[in-house]
């Protein structure tokens, strides 16, 4: 099954949207969420970052009535518009996370990867999501 084209549009429109309100928390409150001297903390947002990743998931899923075969299409693109966005803030991160220390750019480094990857997980698996369509 392949994602319509009104669905495919709102998943890189929701995508851009999740991704500037995760670069602005972590433009203003990056301190709170990536601490490099607490592992204890680290790991912490590490865990709890995967049930709000798999949420943000199932909103669209759910809003859309994304059936299991257009999942996965609509994660890639959620999740392509984001990265695409984050290459450019990589490239100038000391100007969009300027209190950013290089310990927190670490920490951010690995964070980004493990939320795209559960971002792109969240359209394959579960096979089954409540009020998301089954097919």
């Amino acid at each position: 099954m392949t994602i319509r084209h009104h669905t495919a549009a709102w998943a890189i429109a929701y995508g851009l949207f999740i991704w500037l309100e995760a670069t602005l928390i972590i433009r203003w409150a990056g301190d709170l969420v990536f601490v490099p001297e607490s592992t204890i903390w680290t790991v912490s947002v590490f865990v709890l970052t995967a049930p709000l990743v798999y949420a943000i998931g199932w909103f669209f899923f759910a809003t859309f009535q994304t059936p299991p075969g257009a999942r996965a299409a609509a994660a890639v693109l959620i999740c392509a518009a984001g990265l695409i966005a984050d290459a450019l803030v990589v490239l100038w991160i000391d100007n969009v996370f300027p209190a950013m220390t290089e310990g927190q750019e670490r920490l951010f480094a690995g964070w980004v990867p493990w939320a795209y990857g559960l971002g792109l997980l969240s359209g394959v698996w579960p096979a089954r999501l409540i009020r998301v369509p089954e097919n």
